[in-house]
């Protein structure tokens, strides 16, 4: 009867009737942690020097936030300079399309010149050489 009673206390079923320390299945509890015949953790005092108080936690937590909305402050100001530049250049963009569009009617009423000034020309080269057969 002892043996099940310390059986039971370290974790292990009565069948076994073992005292020596053995780990729980993980589907079972969901746990890693190795137990002893005491029924202590034996990793439980390595956790508590790693665990931060809620304290920290909170502290920890709150600065990675202002750390993030720094960011998100200084990734705001950079895209609002950038709007402003593209903004800029679309501005400066329409401009030269302006003037490309003015240059291209001088070219087509210059065209248009040229064509009845060659025309003219020839038309007075041609009545030139009637008189001069004549």
């Amino acid at each position: 009867m002892a043996k099940t009673t310390g059986a039971k206390k370290a974790g292990t079923s009565a069948k076994s009737g073992s005292r020596k320390a053995t780990t729980r299945p993980a589907a079972k509890s969901g746990s890693r942690k190795s137990t002893t015949k005491a029924g202590t953790s034996a990793k439980s005092g390595s956790r508590k020097a790693t665990t931060r108080p809620a304290a920290k936690d909170i502290a920890a937590a709150h600065q990675s936030l202002t750390r993030a909305a720094q960011g998100e402050a200084r990734l705001r100001r950079a895209l609002k300079k950038h709007k402003k530049a593209v903004a800029g250049i679309k501005a400066e963009v329409k401009a030269h399309q302006r003037d490309i569009k003015a240059l291209k009617g001088e070219v087509a009423v210059a065209k248009k010149a040229r064509k009845a000034g060659t025309a003219k020309l020839q038309n007075a080269d041609a009545a030139t050489l009637d008189r001069v057969a004549t």
